[in-house]
């Protein structure tokens, strides 16, 4: 997992997705980025929160999660990429290109993410 400081839960909450998803973290890889956010493709104003990035390496896939510090919700938006990842997994398809966001597809994704996240703290509060 890359970079030094990440916000509270950050990576139980990686370890907690890969874990229910059954995604092997020795292929993902986790940014949290002081860098200038992307801004969004398309019509619409605004930058992207996060990003989700693929490559092949060795013949193997490697995923990495890039949530920028500008993030308003930088726990919702690593869980949201992370819904992106579960479905281009579950679909084989890992679309490299950078497109406008399809507005019915990201609710998805943030309905995902927001059920990940409180099963993720509901699950903390207990321990």
């Amino acid at each position: 997992m890359e970079g030094a400081q990440y916000p509270d839960g950050f990576i139980d909450l990686v370890v907690f997705l890969c874990e229910k998803y059954g995604v092997d973290r020795n292929r993902l890889f986790v940014e949290y980025s002081s860098r200038p956010p992307p801004s969004l493709k398309g019509n619409r104003v605004g930058y992207y929160e996060g990003l989700l990035s693929y490559r092949e390496k060795d013949g193997h896939p490697e995923f990495l999660i890039t949530v920028f510090k500008a993030s308003r919700e930088p726990l919702l938006t690593l869980a949201h990429e992370f819904a992106h990842l579960v479905k281009n997994l579950k679909l084989g398809n890992f679309d490299k290109q950078l497109r406008p966001p399809d507005d019915d597809a990201e609710k998805v994704f943030d309905d995902q993410a927001r059920n990940d996240l409180a099963e993720f703290r509901k699950l903390n509060d207990r321990n």
